[in-house]
């Protein structure tokens, strides 16, 4: 019985945490960032885009990662291959993409 309790009572603070993390992240500043990249594969049921991208104001360095993208219509803007311009949105951990616009400035000439 003390061991049902105490797992009761693990499960119960589990939550009460996670529902704090959550609270918390609510209450963080919604920062706001240029991406340049170039978007390399899709995942459609998860909405999420894998993009090579710059480097990310003072946030990330140039890599490429999968970014969530929220809303359906603008993931339905991306294709692979394409070269985008989009803002990140960064909230505590989450971190999401948005405001996705294809990329239409010339490649720079080579030399």
């Amino acid at each position: 019985m003390r061991t049902c309790a105490a797992i009761v009572l693990f499960l119960l603070l589990a939550a009460c945490r996670q529902a704090t993390v959550k609270e918390e992240a609510k209450d963080e500043p919604l920062r706001h960032y240029p991406l340049h990249g170039e978007v390399l594969r899709l995942d459609a049921q998860g909405k999420i885009a894998a993009i090579k991208h710059e480097k990310i104001g003072d946030w990330m360095e140039a890599m490429t990662m999968e970014f969530p993208v929220k809303d359906q219509s603008e993931f339905d803007k991306l294709h692979p291959g394409e070269k985008i311009n989009a803002t990140v949105f960064v909230q505590g951990n989450s971190y999401w993409v948005g405001e996705i616009q294809e990329d239409t400035a010339p490649a720079p000439a080579s030399k």
